[in-house]
């Protein structure tokens, strides 16, 4: 609340206004500062669960889920697995997810998403968590914001801090320019709330007591500006190319998506030749990676995610990539 934290206030407030403008949101955008994207896509899907309910004439506040209007879903076969998380949570129900087919960069088709009416949410992520662009900051990039072309005209947005800006964990956003929906519901009252004319950051997030995590986030941004940010998250980009560009070259590695922000994902012959790469580069400690699974096949999962992460540091890597490969063949051979 403002009473405890004016500063703290002041400083949701003024990133609230830089946020709005360097993902070029509607203006009339409010956002609330949560601990990560998990939480950011509940607050999300829980305004749009409240706005379709209150155009139904349903107060789901007081009458709850209990025989209330129906809910429509429709996302993408690939949806994140935190967003199946929060419709659970919220009482919606995965089983009734209407699933759209999606390409080979596993990005949703649009023009399989079925006829949408009033009482539909439509999911949508910016790429895909394996192998795309890790949502809003793409469009803080002037080289890199066609990936987000026509974000704005969604109705909400979940973005986290610690991936891409560098903040550290604990740092997600809801955006969303329907605010009474947002403030709908999330608020609470009690006897005890002093409430302020100021900004009160509680009633944008499900939680009450939390430490002043806007701290890390202004400082960053004030430190960086804008122009800092679109060199950081642009320079992220082109260490990621410059990876898949050397990884290319090692018979034995294939890369399984196009590089258009800062992930690559690439697989050995065969899924045991992968496992066994994976955990030899795992032992070396020359960088750390972690798993994942593709259209069925197992791969491996590199995401340049950190501001200091230099050309030699990725020649490196990947010479790390060659020595783990070429004991996993050697081993096998002794077998």
């Amino acid at each position: 609340m403002n009473v405890l934290s004016p500063i703290g206030s002041k400083l949701e407030s003024v990133i609230e206004k830089w946020l709005v403008g360097l993902f070029n949101l509607p203006h009339n955008t409010s956002a609330g500062f949560v601990s990560g994207t998990s939480t950011a896509n509940l607050c999300g899907l829980a305004a749009a669960r409240d706005r379709i309910l209150q155009r139904n004439n349903w107060d789901i506040n007081t009458k709850g889920l209990r025989d209330s209007p129906k809910i429509r879903i429709v996302t993408g076969k690939q949806s994140h697995s935190t967003v199946l998380k929060a419709i659970g949570i919220l009482g919606l129900g995965t089983e009734y997810i209407e699933w759209v087919d999606v390409d080979n960069q596993g990005r949703i088709i649009p023009d399989l998403i079925p006829e949408l009416d009033d009482n539909t949410i439509l999911i949508l992520q910016a790429g895909n968590v394996n192998s795309g662009a890790f949502g809003l900051w793409a469009e803080a990039v002037n080289e890199l914001k066609y990936l987000t072309e026509g974000i704005g005209n969604a109705s909400s947005w979940a973005v986290d801090g610690h991936k891409t800006l560098n903040t550290p964990y604990d740092c997600g956003i809801i955006l969303c320019s329907d605010q009474e929906a947002m403030t709908s519901a999330l608020h609470m009252s009690g006897s005890y709330i002093t409430e302020s004319t100021e900004r009160d950051g509680m009633f944008y997030t499900p939680e009450m007591s939390r430490r002043a995590r806007i701290i890390e986030l202004w400082s960053i941004m004030k430190y960086l500006g804008k122009n800092g940010i679109d060199e950081m998250i642009l320079t992220m980009n082109r260490r990621a190319k410059q990876f898949a560009g050397e990884i290319a070259k090692i018979k034995g590695f294939h890369i399984e998506n196009d590089i258009v922000f800062n992930q690559i994902i690439i697989r050995c012959d065969s899924d045991k030749n992968t496992e066994q790469v994976l955990s030899n580069i795992q032992m070396l400690r020359e960088c750390w990676l972690g798993g994942s699974m593709w259209f069925g096949k197992k791969v491996m999962r590199v995401n340049i995610c950190s501001w200091a992460t230099t050309e030699n540091d990725i020649s490196k890597s990947v010479k790390s990539f060659k020595k783990a490969l070429e004991l996993t063949i050697t081993n096998a051979k002794n077998v």
